[in-house]
């Protein structure tokens, strides 16, 4: 469940705040066992928890996922162009 990497990136961003799981919890309106199984990569957070808790922490959501683009921005832009001129 932890494909991309989002518990550890929770645990490290939490980590650099000084926050105890249930001062997270608490933000977030959950358990600190809630918070303790995202970090452990059992459970993860409700999919509108992640914008709020990348505002909490400063990242964008891709970064607190761990998202990485499989295409370049010139790659998407370049089809972005091709879908535009074959309408």
């Amino acid at each position: 469940m932890n494909e991309w990497g989002l518990s550890d990136n929770i645990t490290r961003l939490r980590h650099e705040k000084k926050l105890t799981q249930e001062e997270l919890a608490d933000f977030c309106g959950v358990t600190k066992a809630s918070v303790s199984k995202w970090e452990k990569g059992i459970n993860t957070p409700d999919l509108l928890l992640l914008p709020r808790l990348a505002a909490y922490f400063d990242v964008t959501v891709d970064e607190l996922i761990g998202y990485q683009p499989q295409l370049s921005t010139e790659q998407i832009r370049r089809l972005s162009c091709e879908v535009c001129w074959k309408r």
